[in-house]
């Protein structure tokens, strides 16, 4: 099959973090399958399942999954050490790998983690890993790198979407009536 990442990425809507997103993740997809080979079609039809899947589908992933996944992982073991600091336990069970790995923005996410309303704190992780994303994408334009990249910002955006339709009033009751039944 031949590649036509440069028609197909042409012809894909622009991105951004405050947007409502333009195309649904299944519908980018089904755009990609007729313009980029199977295997790597098959790499985006896994990237939601990326953290999921960790030795599944990626024993020996592209650099740009490897790259993405282990910035998750970070991210989120970062998360872990902070909120099991607030809660006096030890966050070392939590932990997933790759341990060893550094993180340069640990400082930044002790900053968001301090958010006193969990949407922004959501929100300013999001516009972290977006910033993540176009890190990694620089460079790429009409690659599987650039898909790759392309997919993840949509499913935050698709997250996003949502979030902001969700039924607030039903969420809030429930949570309510789950307190209640606990007191």
């Amino acid at each position: 099959m031949p590649n036509y990442h440069p028609y197909l990425i042409s012809s894909l809507p622009y991105l951004r973090l405050d947007m409502k997103a333009p195309i649904g993740f299944k519908r980018f997809l089904e755009l990609c399958s007729d313009s980029i080979p199977k295997d790597e079609l098959a790499i985006l039809e896994n990237s939601p399942d990326i953290i999921k899947e960790q030795q599944k589908f990626y024993v020996k992933p592209k650099p740009i999954v490897k790259a993405w996944r282990d910035f998750e992982f970070m991210l989120r073991n970062e998360l872990v050490k902070i909120r099991a600091k607030r809660l006096h336990k030890d966050a070392t069970s939590y932990l997933r790998a790759p341990l060893d790995a550094e993180f340069s923005s640990a400082h930044t996410i002790g900053e968001i983690a301090r958010q006193p309303h969990p949407l922004e704190t959501e929100r300013r992780l999001d516009a972290l890993r977006w910033n993540k994303l176009d890190e990694l994408c620089f460079g790429h334009y009409f690659d599987l790198e650039f898909l790759f990249v392309y997919a993840q910002k949509l499913l935050i955006l698709e997250r996003w979407d949502r979030i902001r339709s969700a039924d607030k009033q039903k969420l809030l009751n429930g949570v309510l009536e789950a307190v209640a039944q606990h007191l």
